[in-house]
């Protein structure tokens, strides 16, 4: 019988190998960190503590005049605890104090984005956006929401407007992968990043379009794993790491390569496996965990 623990263990290595950065499980922030502020709310809520990161983030925008990502969080922290209310409340208290603000203006309307209330929502995004044109998670909520009520032709245009200003926020990308999917043309998104690829490789937008298509066939991978659909997971992987290799991520490359001679691994071909385990210390001579596969199967 295959061992249970197997799946879990697999996209674990994975998850890990990927991240840059592991936020450890503790229930407090051990004081030799030296967080910042930010950096402790951001703590909180990444451990789902949004009480503590509500108090944080509020504290923090009591001292400070805060940007688009400080009231995003702190939207998403009363979002988590059921208390998008109290963060409407708080917000409205905020706008009623000049100067204007398109951060605030942009959280006030993206509160009322979650509590459905799409009208009021997009006067308020409107107001962040005439403040400040470049607003890109306004601009993105804005796409969102006509996505919403269908408006998919001018969602793709608020969306991509959001992406030439900020082409390193993800969430952007799947916003606008989300809209394709709606409108009844997933095709469109993987079209667009084939273009941008053959238009340069290396730019921040085919790397946006190239990880969102990745984390899409991550979990399509994994999936069929879990079903103990060993060969389809290893095609998924496969592909996977084709992106990688286009978007030249290195980080993707080596966690894809580990993962396919772990799968070749369980299928019982340690040759092939072995190949990939090579492969990747090639690229990183010092990875632990393929320098002991190696040792293993000399």
């Amino acid at each position: 019988m295959r061992d249970r623990t197997r799946p879990f263990i697999f996209c674990l290595i994975f998850s890990l190998a990927l991240t840059v950065w592991v936020v450890p499980s503790f229930s407090r922030p051990p004081d030799e960190f030296k967080l910042t502020q930010r950096q402790q709310a951001e703590f909180f809520l990444v451990q789902k503590k949004f009480h503590e990161a509500i108090h944080l983030y509020t504290d923090l925008l009591e001292k400070e005049e805060g940007g688009n990502q400080d009231y995003r969080a702190l939207i998403k922290a009363y979002e988590g605890a059921g208390r998008l209310a109290d963060a409407e409340l708080y917000i409205k208290n905020r706008i009623a104090s000049p100067p204007e603000s398109s951060p605030i203006f942009y959280a006030y309307g993206y509160c009322l984005y979650l509590l459905g209330r799409d009208a009021e929502s997009e006067e308020y995004l409107g107001k962040a956006l005439k403040v400040d044109p470049a607003n890109s998670l306004a601009l993105n909520n804005l796409g969102a929401l006509l996505a919403r009520r269908k408006a998919f032709a001018e969602a793709v245009e608020y969306v991509k407007k959001a992406i030439s200003i900020n082409p390193e926020e993800l969430m952007f990308f799947q916003n606008l992968k989300s809209v394709y999917t709606g409108m009844g043309a997933p095709e469109r998104f993987v079209d667009e990043y084939r273009d941008s690829l053959r238009e340069s490789a290396t730019s921040l937008k085919t790397a946006g379009y190239g990880k969102t298509i990745a984390v899409e066939l991550r979990q399509k991978g994994f999936k069929l794993y879990n079903e103990q659909k060993m060969t389809d997971a290893i095609e998924m992987f496969s592909r996977l790491l084709i992106v990688y290799r286009e978007i030249k991520h290195t980080p993707g490359i080596v966690a894809t390569l580990f993962s396919l001679g772990l799968l070749y691994e369980e299928m019982g071909d340690s040759k092939l496996a072995q190949q990939y385990y090579r492969s990747l210390l090639k690229i990183r001579p010092n990875h632990i965990q393929a320098r002991e596969k190696i040792k293993e199967n000399p």
